[in-house]
């Protein structure tokens, strides 16, 4: 969004002329947004004008009276919504039960309007206007460089650090610099045995062969050129030895700073990247740092090092032939400019092709029941088929220009071959230079034009190494969200009280799915929390987990604030037992003992009797040591239920949360179920989240939520009687059972 696009206060200049603008008089304008459609979808720009008591459209140029809309007058409307259609999005007021159109945008202006939507709200509701949340940077864009963000709140990739990927990672080579230092000093040493056998060459010839004396000297010079090829290879394998064993544990390293950076990333960041993305990550894109030692130890430092040597040793022998040795150079400088201008970005493509296919394959994965369940295999083959053809392409795209760009850097280093032969071959003739000298040259050239060619191809590495890597450091960088105060205060008993106090608090800060929310828990109450789908009740149990914090208000437990409270204190005495209850493919004894590692298998059995699942994990054929499948694969719904509540009793927490934990279970199961959270619930202070109402008629208080708001709260009876959301929806069910029944 750029400056030009939200005017506070005031109108464009251009329109004061304009009737609609210069009739306002004393119905000061709050602010101006300008869109990029008309209604009807015509590319236009367009004033959105927001006064104290009316909304209306302004074209910047003149069209007919039909392309403006309003004015619409904010005492009429009673809600406000933003529809999203493909490519496009309205603005809409509700006024006497209908949705009207105000105005249209495109999805470039989406963010924008979701925050004119939002302060839109605020002024029906008889609010001030929030002018910071409307001029609130881009959350989608750098600040500092305007550069689009790969996820809402991401690192700017290009100002992350103010240094670049590759030397950010040689950065990780510290603690290896001693044996780096060990790798340069063998690096010089084996340049030094690779200079070696094109000398004793020349001496062979123009001191031996050509003038048939010296003889004695044979054996000696082959001597000495089997040395320098033996000794060569000997420091090659300390080399490679020496980059493996630095590359391995530098990759396992970086997976283990990858694994925990993830581990102390907030819940929304999870919301934004998928699993796939992030393990094509940690798996393979390390995979690129495993060779960087190798690949900048014998491909670049290697061959900076022979380019240096051998030049030097070139125009020492000959000045002359060592200029035309240089002719080819500028061809390969210009060649490499043009290799990361238009083949480098042909990368992201391909590592973007890879992460989708990643993902789109976890999914798959993942819903291998619902694919057979539908017959979708066919459709999800021809998914995946398009998937492998975006990356066969990407990659063949990418391969196909190494392809032309080598061979082509391999004529031109011929031509410089071609000259030498010519240039020296005169010189020869001319007896200003010997056959030996010559004979020399030609192997140190070789030699000199093998490094410059080899950095060509060290650049088709170092382009995906590039790419890789900054997806690594995208990780790396990302920003933790929720994090703990330095001087955290230690959670070690709690009594269980809870309060919300004036929380507001939305996963888009501009569109709040909670508002001015209060409530308070006393310790050992049973609370139940009622309300629509979406209007908010998951969202309270995010905030009390503090893996959300909120926009606005507090959230306390025992009267502190849960943002001065250590995370692993509040989770340790909160336990969340959901409708989808996530085993891991391990053991039944590790899956309930997850919270406790190392509590003793009586302990895990006491628990599982108070959950009303030993007598079922007693009848699998390896009793507690029964391996699951996948999320519990092998167990009904209601026994892995009831697997999660031994999980939930094993630790024994002062803080309940039950969040539909009997809502996708059969009778029977629910019964048992049931049963087990009345053992769990005893003493400890419980919220349950419920879309079966009659489990919460013993409930001490009953809070509805609608629309993001506490409508009501109280017993049972007392909702009842008020005849209000809550009898409403007792209503409703009733009517389900008995059509059901």
């Amino acid at each position: 969004m750029t400056n030009n696009d939200l005017l506070l206060g005031r109108v464009p200049s251009e329109l004061n002329t304009r009737p609609e603008v210069h009739n306002l008089g004393a119905d000061a304008c709050l602010f101006s947004v300008r869109s990029d459609l008309t209604i009807d979808g015509t590319v236009q720009d367009v004033w959105v004008v927001v006064t104290q008591t009316k909304i209306f459209t302004v074209p910047t140029h003149s069209q007919p009276t039909a392309l403006i809309t309003g004015p619409f007058l904010l005492k009429d409307a009673q809600k406000v919504q933003t529809r999203h259609t493909v490519g496009s999005g309205f603005l809409q007021l509700l006024i006497d039960g209908t949705y009207v159109d105000v105005a249209r945008y495109s999805n470039a202006r989406r963010e924008i309007f979701g925050k004119v939507r939002a302060e839109l709200e605020r002024l029906i509701q008889g609010h001030p206007l929030n002018t910071e949340a409307l001029v609130h940077p881009s959350e989608f864009a750098c600040t500092k460089c305007g550069l689009p963000l790969p996820a809402r709140r991401a690192v700017c990739p290009r100002c992350a650090g103010g240094r670049s990927v590759f030397f950010r990672s040689v950065g990780l080579m510290k603690p290896y610099q001693n044996s780096i230092v060990l790798l340069l000093c063998i690096l010089v040493m084996g340049v030094g045995l690779d200079l070696l056998p094109p000398y004793l060459t020349r001496i062979l010839v123009d001191k031996v062969l050509t003038p048939k004396e010296n003889i004695h000297w044979l054996p000696l010079i082959l001597l000495g050129l089997v040395g320098a090829s033996l000794g060569r290879q000997f420091l090659n394998v300390i080399i490679g030895r020496t980059s493996s064993m630095i590359g391995t544990r530098v990759s396992k390293e970086l997976r283990e700073r990858l694994q925990t950076k993830l581990m102390s990333l907030s819940v929304d960041y999870y919301d934004r990247h998928s699993a796939g993305s992030l393990m094509s990550r940690v798996l393979w894109d390390v995979e690129y740092f495993q060779g960087f030692v190798w690949q900048v130890a014998q491909g670049f430092l290697l061959n900076v090092i022979l380019v240096l040597g051998i030049g030097a040793v070139l125009f020492m022998m000959n000045w002359h032939l060592a200029l035309l040795v240089l002719l080819p150079v500028p061809f390969v400088v210009i060649g490499t400019i043009f290799f990361w201008k238009y083949v480098y970005p042909q990368y992201y493509r391909l590592s973007d092709s890879q992460s989708k296919m990643s993902q789109l394959l976890t999914g798959l994965l993942q819903g291998i029941r619902l694919v057979k369940l539908f017959g979708q295999e066919k459709r999800e083959e021809q998914r995946f088929s398009d998937s492998a053809r975006y990356m066969q392409n990407a990659r063949r795209s990418v391969e196909m220009s190494v392809a032309t760009f080598n061979p082509i850097m391999g004529f031109v280093f011929g031509l410089g071959g071609l000259i030498i032969w010519y240039a020296g071959g005169h010189r020869v003739f001319e007896g200003h230079l010997t056959l030996g000298t010559l004979m020399a040259f030609f192997g140190y050239m070789g030699m000199f034009y093998g490094p410059i060619s080899a950095m060509s191809v060290f650049s088709n590495w170092l382009t995906g190494f590039m790419s890789a890597g900054q997806r690594v450091f995208e990780v790396l960088d990302a920003n933790v969200g929720i994090t703990d105060e330095p001087e955290a205060t230690p959670l070690n008993n709690i009594n269980g009280a809870i309060e919300l106090r004036n929380v507001t608090f939305g996963y888009d800060p501009y569109s709040p799915v909670l508002k001015n929310v209060s409530i308070k828990i006393e310790p050992g109450q049973f609370v139940g929390i009622v309300g629509k789908s979406g209007s908010g009740k998951t969202t309270l149990v995010n905030l009390i987990c503090r893996f959300y914090d909120p926009q606005d208000g507090q959230v306390l437990i025992d009267n502190q604030d849960v943002r001065t409270l250590a995370q692993h204190d509040i989770h340790k005495h909160v336990a969340l037992v959901l409708q989808e209850p996530f085993l891991f493919r391990a053991t039944i004894m590790d899956n309930i003992a997850y919270g406790r590692p190392g509590a003793s298998p009586l302990a895990v059995m006491d628990a599982a009797k108070a959950a009303n699942a030993h007598d079922f994990i007693a009848r699998a054929p390896s009793a507690y040591d029964t391996k699951l499948g996948e999320r519990g694969a092998g167990l009904s719904g209601g026994e892995r239920q009831r697997i999660s509540i031994a999980r939930a009793l094993l630790c024994d927490p002062k803080i309940l949360i039950l969040d539909e934990a009997t809502s996708s279970v059969d009778t029977e199961s629910e019964q048992e179920i049931q049963k087990a959270l009345v053992r769990l619930c005893k003493g400890r202070t419980t919220i349950a989240i419920a879309h079966r109402l009659s489990t919460l008629k013993n409930a001490d208080v009953i809070y509805v939520i609608d629309e993001g708001k506490v409508a009501e709260s109280g017993s049972h009876e007392q909702l009842l009687e008020l005849k209000g959301v809550y009898h409403n929806l007792v209503r409703i069910q009733t009517e389900l059972t008995r059509l059901e029944s």
